[in-house]
């Protein structure tokens, strides 16, 4: 229900801006640049089905796992520069980390008897998930006052994703039940597309602040799933804007 309420408010605030601009409002965009920092978070709510073999009691057990990858806190740094009259172009970086708890399932070897494995659940926490993304962004501003102004933006993202995964357990006997469990981060690149309203208001002439809505989106393959990871997500913030 919270993800919902999420994204029909991220819905509703890029619908309102795209109704803010009426034909009077399309004013020439004076500004050469602008630079805005923002803090918020990311909604995203997706898991990782993961699996590995590990070695024990001279034999081979499997491991799967599974993990939800949830939003986190946001940071958002970026800026443009005008080409071409309202259009600019800029990029913007973004940073997205959140933690969660690791579902275990494993096939253990018998430290006594060849070839018979045994089963075992666990839970196992705090394995880490970020986001670092650059945004490539056209951007076309769209006055509506003279201190108020929306500006809608389209590009390709670049994203870095650092996940951790479970590849090993030590045991206790008898049982078994989980002993340690050992992480190992995997690192991918992929390409995505980012699009968002930004809505600015300025309390004096080149200094003001905003309130950032964007999506972004791609999908990457880690060597320990099968499946592929969506990254990105509904995005909103607000922060500092600077024109110049």
């Amino acid at each position: 229900m919270h993800a919902k309420l999420f994204n029909a408010g991220c819905l509703a605030v890029a619908l309102c801006a795209a109704g803010a601009v009426p034909a009077q409002a399309q004013m020439t965009w004076m500004d050469r640049g602008f630079v805005n920092v923002n803090f918020g978070a990311q909604e995203a709510s997706r898991s990782l089905d993961a699996g590995s073999e590990f070695s024990i009691y001279n034999e081979t057990g499997s491991l799967s796992t599974t993990q939800p990858i949830d939003g986190g806190a946001l940071f958002d740094i970026g800026g443009g520069y005008k080409v071409w009259k309202n259009l600019a172009v800029g990029l913007s970086f973004t940073r997205v980390q959140s933690d969660a708890d690791i579902t275990i399932s494993a096939s253990v070897p018998d430290p006594n008897f060849f070839d018979r494995t045994r089963p075992l659940a666990a839970t196992s926490s705090n394995a880490e998930h970020s986001e670092q993304a650059i945004h490539l962004q056209g951007t076309w501003v769209m006055p509506v006052t003279d201190k108020f102004d929306a500006a809608f933006s389209f590009g390709p993202t670049i994203f870095n994703v650092k996940q951790d995964v479970a590849t090993a357990i030590t045991v206790n006997e008898p049982g078994p039940t989980l002993g340690s469990v050992t992480l190992a981060q995997e690192k991918k690149t992929t390409v995505g597309v980012n699009f968002g309203v930004d809505l600015n208001y300025f309390f004096m002439p080149k200094i003001g602040a905003g309130l950032l809505v964007r999506y972004a989106w791609g999908s990457a393959d880690l060597d320990s799933s099968s499946e592929s990871l969506t990254v990105g997500g509904f995005q909103i913030g607000a922060g500092v804007r600077l024109r110049f």
